[in-house]
């Protein structure tokens, strides 16, 4: 049990191998381009790295509190898998004083190998942000929501996880043309990671995982 478990732990890492792509939406027709590397923290050799996992991101503003974007994880089509993500970001309240902007952001997550290898991940993330410094940078918050569609895992066992959730916090340093961000993840932390596959290094002991992510922004 606790091996399929470590198994689930396994491909959500994977498949969440990127920071969040836009926490506060562009302006109306901005368009943007991002390239993000990172990924959960394991161990190699005597080394503790994050995966390397490196993700091209498209998003355009479709008004002033809508972005629409699509991503495509490069690592993963290296090895014969493509990954894609296709989401919005809304803003649904603006910042007031000490009070943050929010935005919420729907992805659908895509993974396919083959006919019999393809999956759908439907993502919802939630978002609380503070912008300071005359909005050139921002601080913000938010969880990472995975929910699990199939009712049955590998060998016909029931489906014990629907729901996996993942805390972040990051910031975001805002130029004219470019944004650079760091993110940090408590990775699936209501999942065993006592795997044979990977060895996650985490403060968290034997669930979840830790994952850091590194992105630029090129916006015109």
């Amino acid at each position: 049990m606790r091996r399929t478990l470590a198994a689930s732990l396994v491909i959500i890492t994977i498949a969440s191998c990127a920071p969040t792509r836009f926490v506060k939406p562009l302006a109306k027709k901005q368009q943007a381009v991002n390239l993000s590397l990172g990924g959960a923290l394991i161990k190699y050799s005597k080394l503790t790295i994050p995966m390397p996992f490196v993700t091209a991101t498209y998003g355009y503003g479709i008004d002033s509190t809508l972005t629409g974007f699509g991503s495509l994880n490069l690592t993963s089509l290296l090895a014969g898998n493509a990954q894609v993500e296709l989401g919005l970001t809304k803003q649904l309240l603006h910042q007031k004083g000490v009070w943050p902007g929010f935005s919420i952001t729907p992805v659908a997550n895509i993974i396919y190998r083959n006919k019999d290898a393809s999956k759908l991940y439907p993502q919802v993330d939630i978002n609380a942000f503070w912008e300071y410094n005359h909005k050139r940078n921002f601080f913000y918050l938010g969880v990472s929501n995975w929910f699990e569609l199939a009712g049955k895992r590998a060998h016909d066992q029931q489906q014990e996880h629907r729901w996996i959730f993942s805390p972040m916090i990051g910031e975001t340093f805002v130029r004219k043309k470019w944004d650079y961000n760091i993110e940090l993840k408590i990775i699936a932390p209501n999942i065993a990671n006592n795997s044979n596959v990977v060895g996650y290094k985490t403060p968290f002991g034997t669930h979840g995982a830790f994952g850091i992510y590194l992105g630029c922004t090129r916006k015109f």
